[in-house]
């Protein structure tokens, strides 16, 4: 009990934590720190401004028992307006990638499968990734979606699709999600920009996604090709993704009418390797793992 409530306490610190950081926040690109405030409070910025430049005009009329006094008076009015024209507004927009058409059930995701295959069409062997499904038209339906994510292509190239492993002590969380910068997503802001500079050279986009992300624990049994699959796998070597479901006998079986996707990256870290760069770091913080 104590433990879930420290849990929700602390993903409500983090959620926080991350909302206020989309109101304000400050970067440091080059000498000087930039701050960035969220667009809404663009309006408190500009009465300020033209408070200030009052204050500044109705100060002439002030008698000063010093010249040096008016002097940095005039210098202090004169750096905060400064500081509030140095100001870059950011703004937010939304993309949402295809979502499943189908009821999700996690409970029908079962195992996750790493191999190779010896094959006439491989120069030598390809590397076997695979998820093994306990329902045929459930994993059919699964296959639809990632085709979605694909834009139709089993080839997966252009890696619009990410998998990911994420490593504990006995244990690894697989990760499935699209690709970030998938084209249609990087179209799709970079017009948002475009319309945007037509009123501000200076505003700051947000990118924000709405998305589906499968992620599943496993244990790391005995005997497990997990760890050959990570120490011989190198980015960039193609290996095919299939879906698959129990046969009969028991045994792993592919899916007729459905093609094995290819694809050409998987990220493996450890837990306490990930950073905040990565995609999986709040998931991560934010789950029961």
């Amino acid at each position: 009990m104590k433990y879930h409530l420290f849990q929700n306490i602390r993903k409500r610190i983090i959620l926080f934590r991350n909302h206020l950081h989309f109101k304000i926040a400050i970067y440091k690109k080059s000498k000087f720190p930039s701050v960035v405030i969220h667009e809404k409070y663009k309006w408190v910025v500009k009465v300020l401004k033209y408070l200030l430049t009052l204050i500044g005009l109705i100060s002439a009329f002030f008698t000063f028992n010093s010249v040096l006094i008016a002097f940095l008076f005039a210098i202090g009015i004169f750096l905060i307006i400064q500081f509030f024209d140095k100001i870059i507004f950011s703004y937010i927009s939304l993309y949402i990638n295809p979502f499943p058409d189908f009821e999700l059930d996690p409970e029908k995701w079962t195992a996750s499968i790493f191999g190779y295959a010896k094959s006439n069409t491989f120069a030598d062997f390809r590397f076997i990734v695979g998820w093994l499904f306990s329902d045929e038209d459930y994993a059919k339906n699964i296959h639809s979606l990632l085709l979605q994510w694909s834009y139709g292509k089993h080839n997966d190239v252009e890696k619009n699709i990410c998998l990911s492993i994420v490593l504990f002590n006995n244990s690894y969380v697989f990760y499935c999600y699209p690709n970030p910068n998938r084209k249609t997503a990087k179209d799709f802001f970079s017009n948002v920009e475009k319309q945007r500079r037509q009123k501000s050279l200076t505003d700051l986009l947000y990118r924000f996604f709405i998305t589906i992300v499968f992620g599943k624990r496993f244990k790391i049994l005995e005997g497990s090709y997990l760890s050959t699959f990570i120490n011989d796998y190198q980015s960039g070597m193609p290996f095919n993704f299939n879906l698959m479901v129990l046969g009969s006998d028991g045994k792993p079986r592919t899916i007729d009418g459905i093609e094995d996707f290819i694809f050409y990256d998987i990220k493996v870290r450890r837990k306490e390797d990930l950073c905040r760069s990565d995609f999986e770091y709040d998931l991560i913080r934010l789950s029961k793992h």
